[in-house]
């Protein structure tokens, strides 16, 4: 058996480590007074990894014939960069989707691949402006609220989302500092991306009890 001295819990399973806090686990030969968790292993479908691979084959030769298109009749490849980045975004979208996953952590990723895909396609066509300007600020805005609302909902595992809302907060900076390089055109949407970030990420800092920064701590070995 073995046993997480953090979070004083018996695993009688074969895992390595916590999966509460991630520490790692020691063997010990004690009987536990309180019941032990158990885990069935549970193997992955071999069917969704063959279709997932062959979701990737086909984007790779989809991609592949038209870039030979592009070369063979000398035209430039920004076509063949639209098909290659909508086809990573498809193969990408189907990952989350299939990955076994909270369904918010599905929504979250599926917000921020869908936001670099377009600044991508933006990029491709020459005109990336409109996706800097908008695109990019309001998933993140989008994203900020997402988290916010499910730490507050539920209270009592919002160390599940603590870790990703410092990481979104902190990307929310971002847009302020492209509008500060002069990269948009239009600077309100990254200025309210920019500012609703920092409210978030000094509230973060400042309003939590003392009791959650030491579960904070204690959680993330800080």
């Amino acid at each position: 058996m073995k046993y997480c001295k953090t979070c004083n819990v018996h695993y009688d399973a074969p895992l390595e480590h916590c999966l509460l806090c991630n520490g790692e686990l020691e063997y010990t030969e004690e009987i536990a007074d309180e019941p032990a968790y158990k885990f069935k292993i549970i193997t992955k479908k071999s069917s969704s990894r063959f279709w997932y691979r062959f979701f990737f084959f086909l984007a790779v030769v989809s991609t592949a014939i038209t870039i030979y298109l592009d070369y063979m009749d000398g035209l430039s490849l920004s076509w063949s960069l639209i098909v290659a980045i909508t086809n990573l975004y498809a193969v990408l979208i189907f990952r989350t989707l299939s990955a076994a996953s909270q369904w918010s952590a599905k929504v979250m990723k599926i917000l921020m691949i869908t936001a670099v895909g377009t600044i991508l396609i933006g990029f491709a066509i020459g005109d990336y402006s409109w996706s800097i300007d908008y695109i990019f600020p309001f998933a993140i805005i989008g994203n900020i609220l997402l988290i916010s609302i499910l730490t507050l909902v539920n209270k009592k595992h919002w160390y599940d989302y603590f870790a990703s809302l410092i990481i979104i907060t902190i990307i929310g900076l971002l847009p302020g500092l492209l509008d500060l390089l002069k990269f948009t055109t239009v600077s309100w949407p990254s200025f309210v991306c920019f500012s609703y970030s920092s409210i978030t990420l000094l509230a973060i800092v400042f309003l939590p009890s003392k009791s959650s920064r030491e579960e904070f701590k204690r959680r993330f070995h800080v």
